[in-house]
């Protein structure tokens, strides 16, 4: 499983396909996605900066993760 706490990154790897398989907002945000040679992929491209998707998708999967942060932010409080 790779643990990521860069938000944006996490947008981009839903909006290519990724999943995450975990979500945790204490003591912060973290997401985790299970580990697989594609999704290495997609971190080197984002990181070097290449990494391209559409922009559709892109604002589509900030709105569906901002959604499940506010729900896990609600079930914790």
């Amino acid at each position: 499983m790779t643990e990521i706490t860069d938000y944006f990154l996490a947008v981009y790897l839903l909006a290519v396909g990724e999943a995450i398989t975990e979500l945790r907002v204490q003591p912060q945000e973290v997401f985790c996605f299970a580990d697989s040679p594609s999704l290495q992929q997609h971190i080197a491209a984002y990181r070097a900066d290449t990494a391209l998707v559409n922009p559709k998708i892109f604002a589509r999967k900030i709105m569906e993760l901002r959604q499940q942060l506010k729900q896990h932010y609600d079930a914790t409080a």
